[in-house]
């Protein structure tokens, strides 16, 4: 949800995505057509292989293919899984630029 200096390739590719699937979902929805945005926190893949991550942070593959299929059913725009990433993305977003760069996720 904000770039970080780690990663930022990664984070603008994500953040472009994000656009464009909000695009879509605005052009398609008077079809009946559903667009979900999937934003997850850290998942257990590959990807992050090495990572010294504290084991609540990182969820299962099985529990984001869970809250995905609950939010297609649903019909929902956008999910965070797990769903507490929302909340702590959200103050993370509303932290001036200068204080947010200073802090990593």
């Amino acid at each position: 949800d904000r770039g970080r200096a780690s990663n930022y390739v990664y984070g603008a590719a994500k953040a472009g995505f994000t656009a464009y699937l909000a695009g879509l979902r605005a052009r398609l929805w008077r079809r009946g057509v559903h667009v979900l945005t999937v934003k997850p926190g850290y998942v257990a893949t590959r990807m992050i292989e090495g990572r010294r991550l504290p084991r609540w942070l990182v969820a299962s593959p099985e529990r984001v293919g869970r809250d995905i299929c609950r939010a297609a059913l649903s019909r929902r725009d956008v999910l965070y899984t797990p769903g507490w990433w929302r909340p702590v993305l959200a103050a993370y977003r509303a932290l001036p630029e200068c204080l947010a760069k200073r802090w990593e996720l």
